[in-house]
């Protein structure tokens, strides 16, 4: 493990806890953390170093498209050039739904996928929340495993070609079965489902 590791109450989160992981995300650094689908990866999405970091713990050649965790529905609309956004973010969060539109141009590029779209979720879960609303950034997430490993509901779960490269890890014990978030696509007139 290269970072520290920091025991975290998932529901009532402390505000050390918050102010201690905010200050990895603002200085670039890459965090570990139990979100409200499995433990997954968070940096700042505008810190293009940081996403390249991340999609190399990953094991990618090349910064991905990763989904952008926003703190309102108006922070998100500001990333999407969509009409009907709105409407279909009150339908949908929070929760754990990723809804996918056109990128505005204030999107960076390397979060806009080849084909102009951005992935957005506003989380529900109260640690997600107090991160967004300290750092005041915009946040990237993805799975906390590499290609092949299983999504990970268990900190020791976590293989050591994540961990030893990360900067914190924030342990909130054993999560409760489930998947990483439902992915609809939004850039046409009705959503389609992309991932259950």
């Amino acid at each position: 493990m290269a970072g520290s590791v920091l025991a975290v109450n998932t529901e009532f989160p402390s505000e050390e806890i918050v102010t201690a992981v905010s200050s990895v995300i603002k200085t670039g650094g890459i965090a570990v953390y139990p979100s409200d689908t499995v433990y997954g990866l968070m940096a700042d999405g505008f810190n293009k170093a940081a996403c390249e970091a991340v999609a190399s713990i990953k094991g990618y050649s090349s910064i991905r498209p990763f989904i952008i965790l926003v703190n309102s529905l108006e922070s998100a609309l500001s990333l999407v050039s969509s009409t009907n956004g709105k409407k279909l973010m009150q339908l949908y969060w929070p929760g754990p739904v990723t809804l996918v539109f056109k990128a505005s141009n204030i999107t960076p590029p390397w979060l806009v996928s080849t084909n102009g779209t951005v992935a957005l979720r506003y989380p529900a879960d109260n640690l997600s929340q107090a991160i967004l609303r300290e750092t005041g950034r915009f946040l990237i997430t993805t799975s906390a495993n590499t290609k092949g490993q299983p999504f990970p509901l268990v900190p020791d779960n976590i293989h050591s070609s994540i961990t030893d490269f990360v900067d914190l890890m924030l342990d909130g014990g054993v999560l409760p079965a489930r998947t990483p978030s439902k992915v609809l696509n939004c850039t046409g007139e009705t959503p389609v489902e992309v991932r259950k």
